[in-house]
């Protein structure tokens, strides 16, 4: 069965999605402009996550009666929702949200329009806005695996709060004056049923203030204003991920000039100086991987641009390897077994994966013991040292660290009494 979604929604400049970007690159806003219309638009790694939205959305409704099992097999949009999303995303997103909506006195607006205060022709949709007393929650449904998104996260010596949820707070309180009227908590919600740590709380929440909502629409106003000024600022930075206009922005471009002109030391100079050498290897990886970042956007927008029926010089699309599939899996083993085929030979049964299985229990609440997994590293890999999970030292570390800890186990010794 397949689910229509509503109409395809418009994007404002400053819409809460691109919140966070703005306050820290107002350049961007005039960058995205420049693009073709539907190139600004979520890719089509979105498909996904704007599915298990719809769907979501689908279950609150008060007027669907939708069982959450249901929606296995169903098309929105472009995705096909799987068990897999049933069980370790819908799931677990329902029971939370549905926890709150049946306390006694809740009320809600669901996929709720709100328009921004004091800038014009900004605004967004919020996913849940739920009222329980004098308390509002303001959620945002995150169902991306790659990143982990917070409501609060650590930058530098301060901890910052989520701009989209800063921003669709402040609009609620602008839109709907009457629901707010007796609120004296807002606690700002991210609900991530699964996020690249397996660890990781699907809830992350922070309660902001009145005071504390209206600082942010002061700043976000300043920074509109900056990015319709002649010179806004451009900045570099991880706001930067999803941003339409990195092919034509300085800031990513930029490193292909570093590249043309990068030069590692002569020999005569590596020899004289290591540490001149080391630091050469770092630029050259910092340019390298700036160009990888910029060569996987430029290849997305060429891609559907093509899609979209236009034409890139020198690029086409090309059918992908065809895959083999049974064309009702449930009529062929049955088939394949009356034509004599053993049931071990049709049904290859495995159990699922430490993580798929901890992902699941997960969405039932449960915890899978540790002492029924073990963990065994392939190796080392090369990653920058912000990204570095399991740091490994180099030899000239363990040597070092080892003799620090055996002139520790000398000097130890030589004031021990002895015995007698």
């Amino acid at each position: 069965m397949k689910v229509e979604l509503r109409g395809e929604p418009v994007h404002s400049p400053f819409g809460g999605s691109v919140a966070a970007r703005v306050l820290r690159c107002p350049a961007s806003v005039d960058l995205t402009q420049k693009l073709p219309a539907y190139l600004r638009k979520p890719s089509a790694y979105a498909d996904r996550g704007t599915a298990l939205h719809s769907a979501i959305a689908l279950l609150l409704a008060e007027d669907a009666h939708v069982l959450v099992e249901s929606l296995a097999g169903k098309t929105f949009g472009n995705y096909r929702i799987t068990s897999e999303d049933i069980e370790t995303a819908l799931r677990p997103a329902y029971a939370y949200v549905g926890t709150l909506l049946d306390t006694p006195g809740a009320e809600y607006f669901l996929e709720q329009r709100v328009v921004f205060p004091t800038i014009p022709d900004t605004w967004g949709t919020v996913d849940l806005l739920v009222c329980i007393g004098r308390t509002i929650h303001v959620i945002d449904f995150k169902f991306g695996v790659g990143v982990r998104v917070c409501a609060l996260s650590p930058d530098g010596d301060e901890d910052v709060i989520n701009a989209q949820l800063l921003f669709y707070a402040a609009a609620a309180r602008h839109s709907l004056r009457e629901f707010f009227a007796e609120v004296e908590n807002i606690v700002l919600t991210i609900l991530q049923p699964v996020s690249i740590d397996v660890d990781a709380e699907m809830v992350s929440s922070v309660t902001v203030t009145h005071a504390e909502l209206d600082a942010f629409v002061a700043a976000y106003r300043a920074a509109c204003e900056e990015a319709l000024s002649d010179a806004p600022h451009l900045e570099r930075g991880s706001w930067c991920r999803f941003c339409p206009a990195r092919p034509i922005c300085p800031a990513h471009t930029g490193p292909l000039l570093d590249l043309v002109q990068f030069a590692v030391p002569t020999p005569p100079a590596v020899l004289a100086d290591k540490t001149t050498y080391l630091q050469a290897l770092a630029t050259g990886l910092d340019l390298i991987d700036a160009v990888k970042d910029l060569h996987t956007a430029l290849h997305d927008q060429a891609k559907r641009a093509l899609e979209n029926g236009d034409a890139v010089p020198g690029y086409a699309l090309s059918a992908g390897r065809a895959e083999r599939r049974w064309h009702n899996e449930d009529a062929a083993i049955g088939a394949l077994i009356r034509l004599g085929l053993a049931r071990g030979d049709v049904i290859a049964e495995t159990i699922r994966s430490p993580k798929q299985v901890e992902l699941r229990a997960k969405a039932r609440g449960l915890k899978v013991p540790a002492e029924l997994v073990v963990s065994r590293r392939s190796g080392v890999s090369l990653v920058r040292s912000e990204n570095a999970h399991a740091p490994v030292p180099g030899r000239g570390e363990t040597a070092r660290a080892f003799s620090e800890a055996l002139e520790a186990l000398l000097e130890g010794a030589k004031h021990e009494p002895r015995s007698r």
